[in-house]
């Protein structure tokens, strides 16, 4: 018979993290679309700190570039 195995700290710790902000967006979203926008960034924050050091600077640089366009596409229109 196979045993169950335990997830590993990494897994657990990482689903805690997503409850936690999966919560505060749903108390963000009472609170108005400035508070979600918030939250979505410290997301995004989160999940550029989570990858290995080496990939950080990449995302980083990728996740402002489109927050950049999003940003220049809304003062266009």
């Amino acid at each position: 018979m196979a045993t169950a195995r335990r997830p590993s700290r990494q897994a657990l710790k990482q689903a805690r993290s997503a409850q936690f902000l999966g919560e505060r967006r749903r108390q963000a979203e009472t609170q108005g679309p400035s508070a979600v926008l918030a939250v979505a960034m410290d997301q995004l924050r989160s999940a550029i700190n989570q990858l290995p050091e080496t990939r950080r600077p990449d995302a980083a640089a990728r996740a402002t570039q489109l927050i950049d366009q999003l940003r220049q596409s809304l003062t266009d229109t």
